[in-house]
């Protein structure tokens, strides 16, 4: 089980001006993207080991110009600080931030140009303060673990009941905004909550499908938070020590294998 969790596979989403390519850790369901456009790259939450992403940079001949990620996890291991230092360059992260060390803020003035295209960041606060979203050309979001294809991100992790609820209304509010966007976007989360199938087959859906088929969304903002608190699902495996070592950038003094073993437990539906 703990090598299952490591087992990966992509699958590829292509454009006119841009391709994205989705790494599935194929156990946890944790899901990473490197944004191609031209000969640039920007990667958005590493999960997986340095090498892996190296790798398919040197294949095509890539040169990555940006690292970032959408929140701080809870549920493995960032590998995007390893991954800027090794590539000479930092590490952009939404703010508000706690880490603890050094890094680039992005925020809602933030715009990231590779290739032919940018990538705006939208503040999507509510399953973490500074839970970020990306929108790619005006085509494609990245969501973070925001908004899934079939539930949202739960407000809960290192939060009593009181602050759960008030982040439960910043969740709401984030998905409201990003409901708001063209329907034909394509919605490409941070997770998935069932293990992954080595399909080449992009886990995705569209604006206007989760606006359709995600119940939760179409609950009034009190009703909402009712319900998303009521279906909370048990905590991840080794959280707190996870996100201790996402703030610290370093988790050399561990095993990495042993402590990401469990599921990710991301979303509420």
């Amino acid at each position: 089980m703990k090598g299952w969790s490591l087992s990966w596979n992509t699958a590829k989403l292509t454009l006119s001006d841009f391709e994205v390519i989705q790494f599935r850790r194929t156990g946890k369901g944790c899901l990473s993207y490197l944004v191609v456009s031209g000969e640039e790259a920007i990667l958005v939450d590493a999960s997986l080991p340095l090498e892996v992403y190296q790798e398919i940079l040197l294949q095509n001949n890539l040169r990555l110009k940006y690292v970032t990620e959408t929140h701080l996890h809870a549920d493995h291991l960032s590998r995007s600080k390893e991954i800027a230092v090794f590539n000479g360059m930092p590490l952009y992260l939404p703010v508000p931030n706690q880490v603890r060390f050094d890094f680039k803020p992005v925020d809602e003035a933030t715009v990231f140009s590779i290739g032919n295209i940018v990538i705006t960041a939208i503040h999507t606060p509510g399953h973490t303060l500074e839970s970020t979203s990306y929108l790619i050309d005006g085509k494609v979001l990245l969501s973070g673990d925001t908004l899934f294809v079939d539930g949202v991100g739960r407000p809960d992790l290192k939060a009593d009941y009181e602050v759960s609820i008030q982040k439960s209304k910043m969740l709401y509010r984030s998905l409201k905004r990003l409901l708001e966007l063209d329907e034909q976007i394509i919605v490409l989360p941070a997770h998935t909550s069932r293990p992954v199938d080595f399909d080449q087959t992009m886990i995705q859906s569209t604006i206007g499908s989760v606006r359709k088929n995600v119940e939760i969304l179409k609950l009034s903002e009190e009703d909402f938070i009712s319900v998303i608190l009521q279906r909370i699902p048990p905590t991840p495996d080794n959280y707190l020590e996870i996100v201790d070592k996402n703030l610290k950038g370093d988790f050399s003094d561990i095993n990495p294998v042993d402590l990401e073993a469990g599921a990710n437990r991301c979303a509420v539906s």
